[in-house]
């Protein structure tokens, strides 16, 4: 995790946070049109096993997606923790 440490010197809060949020709903964005392409099983008749293969794969870029926008909100309350603390 990328935690920058707020200082009279260095960047500021908001402009700290800012592309995180913006980062957040654009992941947002991208997960919902993923999920527009759920592989579904009548794109794949007479071949469950490239099915259920196919659908993990979609399931797991979608996980590393959520863990990702996770991982910047965290980034981000951190940020403005040490703001309120500092004010």
């Amino acid at each position: 995790m990328i935690r920058p440490i707020l200082n009279n010197n260095g960047t500021d809060a908001f402009a700290l946070i800012q592309p995180r949020r913006d980062a957040m709903g654009l992941i947002n964005e991208l997960i919902d049109a993923l999920k527009q392409v759920t592989p579904n099983g009548r794109d794949y008749i007479c071949e469950r096993d490239r099915f259920i293969n196919d659908r993990t794969t979609h399931f797991d870029r979608l996980a590393a997606l959520r863990v990702l926008r996770e991982e910047l909100l965290e980034e981000a309350l951190h940020i403005g923790s040490q703001e309120r603390v500092g004010a």
